[in-house]
């Protein structure tokens, strides 16, 4: 899809059985802000909980949050509290604290925890002309809004539907889309196969040495022939249908290190109809990366996974890329960036004001030797 997807808005329902698939895991001691623009998904900002202190100002924490998204002209957001258990309700999980007379949220109106974090991100919020949509506690899978009023919310909070929680489920799964249990599980997913790596290491010796007899001397015209014919293939098993075999994954680890290839491939997926697709196939390489070939790699997959709105996942593919080349300068613009809470909108924008030439960007004049890694 190019396109952020619609997000479900038919009630608390819909919001928080789409929660974990949002961020790709079950959250939880979490502030969750879900952004909306024109009734599409803009940002899922997902945030651990400040400390209940006062050296903590909600004031400012607030202003801190929202500050990135001032310039993307959100309309409405919703705000969500995730206390203790991160088990937020999915079509494969029980509901917990369902049981008769079992109360887990605070029984008197306006005595819901956190109120003061929501009242000062609400304030923050309602300053950039932004509507509240919602603002919700969840703790131990029941939920409760901080706006119900006349008792529109039972007093001991309510579960998600179960019908609502398997149609989420279905929509997502339909895009590829799962959760997993923490984020622990979102990281252990992402990172290295040894048995993978070991196979593919010494093809990428091989690869390397006939890029070196073939290129080493054959000036700048055989090198960037050599970067054409990279960015067709390596576009062409990215966002191709079929999955990556060891051929496969060795060419695209290897051509990515060229800063013109890698460039070129972005301005491709960034308008690639099937991201999810693109994505799987990237982590799938990412995975088998030995060492100095992760960076080039996990930037791109982080890429592809924050034009998902999949934060989680670009998070961790940035933290694998960084691991494996602190100074890769690409990865550090890309971490700032996720980590300062701004939209994917933003690489979009960056990329749509750039042609496919411009990021290929030919030598204006002669140069010899291999390509740049």
């Amino acid at each position: 899809m190019t396109t952020q997807p619609t997000l479900e808005m038919h009630g608390p329902d819909h919001l928080v059985a789409s929660l974990p698939y949002l961020l790709g895991f079950q959250p939880c001691e979490s502030l969750v802000v879900v952004w909306t623009k024109g009734g599409r998904l803009l940002l899922t900002q997902r945030v651990d909980l400040p400390a209940e202190d006062d050296q903590v100002d909600l004031t400012e924490f607030a202003n801190v949050l929202v500050r990135p998204l001032r310039d993307h002209d959100p309309d409405e957001v919703v705000l969500v509290v995730i206390e203790d258990v991160n088990d937020l309700p999915t079509a494969s999980a029980r509901a917990v604290g369902d049981s008769h007379g079992e109360q887990r949220v605070p029984s008197e109106p306006g005595a819901l925890l956190r109120s003061e974090l929501i009242d000062a991100v609400t304030s923050a919020v309602t300053e950039m002309d932004v509507f509240v949509r919602d603002a919700l506690y969840i703790s131990r899978g029941r939920f409760r809004s901080y706006l119900c009023v006349d008792d529109c919310c039972p007093v001991n909070g309510r579960i998600v539907d179960p019908v609502i929680a398997n149609s989420v489920a279905a929509s997502f799964a339909v895009r590829g889309v799962s959760a997993l249990p923490s984020r622990a599980d979102l990281v252990s997913v992402l990172e290295p196969d040894p048995i993978g790596v070991a196979r593919i290491e010494p093809l990428i010796i091989d690869r390397e040495q006939e890029l070196d007899d073939a290129l080493g001397s054959g000036g700048c015209e055989a090198v960037e022939a050599w970067r054409d014919e990279q960015v067709d293939h390596l576009a062409s098993l990215i966002c191709g249908g079929e999955d990556l075999s060891d051929a496969d994954t060795v060419a695209v680890l290897v051509g990515l290190c060229d800063v013109r290839v890698r460039d070129t491939l972005l301005w491709h997926l960034n308008s690639a109809n099937d991201r999810y697709g693109c994505l799987d196939r990237l982590l799938i390489a990412l995975r088998l990366a030995p060492n100095g070939y992760v960076a080039p790699i996990a930037t791109c997959a982080a890429l592809v996974a924050w034009l998902l709105g999949d934060g989680a996942r670009a998070s961790i593919a940035i933290d694998r890329a960084l691991s494996d080349d602190p100074e890769y300068s690409l990865a550090v613009l890309v971490g700032m960036s996720i980590s300062v809470g701004l939209p994917p909108a933003a690489w979009k924008e960056v990329m749509g004001q750039l042609t496919v030439e411009a990021c290929r960007a030919r030598p204006l004049a002669k140069q010899e030797g291999p390509p740049a890694a």
